[in-house]
């Protein structure tokens, strides 16, 4: 009897029993989502602490790691032109001229990509591959803006062989902005071979200026050549603006 009796009082409060620990287990989840949340700021307090720190110590730091990157990227400039494809190649003198590189390394870079498919030359089953001439360009233009005498052999050499226009365009304006009065012997050679009818009229034009920016009694006697040779008036045109630059 009592037995059945304990059964009844268990059967009719087990109900109760669960709904108690139903609400036990939703206050305890509760409990701890109220951690949580109370954790939220303390993180938040902590991570402004490390960024504050970190701000403070880029900032003493700052100019050495500048420094050093701007290092690390020119190095990896470098490689990229003696390694890198084409777009590459680009952007590695895009990226020099950027950093103002101007160093040893820097020079024998630009000459090398000066020479890309021309003096240095690859082949797969009997054709160029290397053949860049934008590379080639690029690097007479920054080897120009530099202005180291040394670049002069190759910029001489593109300017007679390169069988690109647009690369002796931009190797002749090197050659004027580097200004050497023996360069200007090369610029008349260049001058001479050229074709008279039009069709290298850009390229002439290009050495004109250049002879021009040289300046000199060497240069005044090339352009006052120009002047009573066979040429068109466009030619002739930009060889009297030239002959009033240089000072008699």
């Amino acid at each position: 009897m009592t037995f059945r009796w304990s059964n009844n009082i268990i059967r009719i409060w087990k109900p109760s029993f669960d709904q108690i620990s139903a609400g036990l287990r939703a206050r305890v989840r509760g409990s701890i989502n109220g951690v949580h949340d109370m954790k939220k700021p303390m993180i938040l307090v902590i991570l402004f602490s490390i960024l504050g720190f970190s701000i403070t110590w880029s900032q003493e730091n700052g100019g050495q790691n500048i420094l050093d990157q701007d290092n690390t990227r020119e190095q990896d400039y470098i490689k990229l032109l003696y390694e890198g494809s084409q777009e590459d190649m680009l952007a590695a003198v895009a990226g020099l001229s950027e950093l103002g590189s101007k160093g040893d390394n820097v020079i024998e870079a630009l000459v090398f990509g000066l020479q890309q498919g021309t003096l240095h030359v690859k082949r797969e089953y009997g054709k160029v591959t290397n053949d860049f001439s934008d590379v080639r360009a690029a690097s007479a233009k920054l080897l120009g803006e530099i202005g180291d005498p040394r670049a002069l052999p190759g910029l001489y050499i593109a300017l007679r062989y390169d069988h690109d226009p647009h690369v002796k365009n931009s190797a002749a304006h090197a050659i004027g902005i580097l200004g050497r009065n023996e360069s200007i012997e090369h610029l008349a050679r260049t001058i001479k071979a050229a074709d008279t009818s039009g069709a290298d009229d850009k390229l002439i034009i290009s050495c004109i200026e250049a002879i021009g920016e040289i300046g000199g009694p060497d240069g005044f006697r090339t352009l006052v050549e120009i002047l009573r040779g066979d040429y068109r008036q466009i030619v002739k045109m930009a060889a009297r603006v030239m002959l009033k630059k240089i000072p008699w």
